[in-house]
């Protein structure tokens, strides 16, 4: 008998070790996860964030993940419903580009969540959608580029012709006229989220004209405008995620957006079932969109212009500054 009481003694503590020792992460049952980006997952910006979230969803909550890169538009509703065929909980888009295949594909899988970032699409039943405020984080930019300015000549360059990249550069000039309105704001857009030289060429081109603090917001792309700027001797402002490591010499400041974050907490309601498929706008005030510097070339940003950016941040936040109303007047 006391051989049997301590096997069941022993038993019992080996469970408890087990499940002590075990996955912290809070188990949601069945929940799979499958993510479709539009360039690669080691982009430095977009698609990075994106996939920072999946791995989020994966460790915290027990999800089963999958994801695809670089994926064309001519494939967006084949790989939507592909993912949705195979069962998954939820499917995301990462970018505007997918809200048309959402859409479509959504009512083919009532079951199925579908999650367009970057986009205000929804069905108001299973499609989704969230989305930085990108007229905040433009403005935020703009006025930096502003108060850095020798030449009182600033540049944005935006990567494909999408909103998001439309209200980005729209912010820039309404931020930099904010602190002066005679300011001279360039903006472009190059069409693409991949072709770094064409990103340089346009910088180099606005440089020309003046400019001497360029901002970017053009993924991989983006990365021509920091080249461009470090061969100029001048500072670039970049977009969604800093790579101050790689670019330490020009990128100066970045107006973040924690879209990992914001995937991660969407999915996580729908795994808790409390989620109503919506168009959801996350900006300062949701802690999404912020502004952060460089630690190599911090001592190069006076502290006005850091308490002005402070300022403006709770401005924003408060709803004091209302980026839409300042440029429809």
């Amino acid at each position: 008998m006391m051989k049997k009481g301590l096997l069941l003694v022993l038993a019992i503590f080996a469970a408890f070790v087990l499940v002590g020792c075990g996955n912290t992460a809070e188990k949601k049952e069945d929940l799979k996860v499958a993510l479709a980006l539009t360039g690669s997952k080691t982009d430095g910006g977009w698609n990075q964030t994106a996939y920072e979230g999946l791995v989020q969803i994966e460790d915290k909550l027990g999800a089963t993940v999958v994801y695809s890169e670089n994926v064309t538009a001519s494939d967006y509703e084949r790989v939507l419903r592909d993912y949705a065929k195979d069962g998954n909980t939820v499917v995301i888009g990462h970018g505007y580009e997918f809200s048309d295949a959402a859409i479509a594909v959504g009512a083919e899988y009532p079951d199925t969540y579908f999650i367009v970032t970057s986009s205000s699409v929804t069905n108001d039943k299973n499609v989704g959608s969230l989305n930085n405020n990108y007229l905040q984080a433009g403005f935020m930019q703009g006025v930096f580029a502003a108060m850095m300015t020798s030449s009182n000549v600033v540049a944005g360059v935006g990567g494909g012709q999408i909103p998001p990249i439309v209200d980005d550069l729209a912010g820039f000039v309404a931020g930099a006229k904010y602190i002066n309105p005679d300011i001279k704001a360039l903006t472009a857009i190059t069409g693409s989220f991949d072709d770094a030289n064409k990103a340089k060429e346009q910088a180099l081109a606005f440089v020309n004209q003046g400019a001497d603090v360029l901002m970017v917001d053009a993924d991989a792309g983006g990365r021509g405008v920091y080249v461009a700027a470090e061969e100029k001797g001048l500072f670039a402002i970049g977009s969604i995620a800093a790579e101050y490591d790689q670019y330490s010499k020009s990128l100066i400041s970045c107006a973040t957006a924690d879209m990992a974050t914001a995937i991660y907490s969407t999915v996580k309601e729908i795994a808790d079932g409390t989620y109503t498929a919506q168009f959801e706008l996350k900006g300062v005030k949701e802690g999404i969109v912020d502004f952060t510097y460089s630690p190599t070339l911090d001592s190069k940003i006076p502290q006005a212009v850091k308490d002005k950016i402070t300022e403006v941040k709770e401005k924003l936040a408060s709803g004091e500054i209302d980026v839409t109303k300042l440029i429809a007047e």
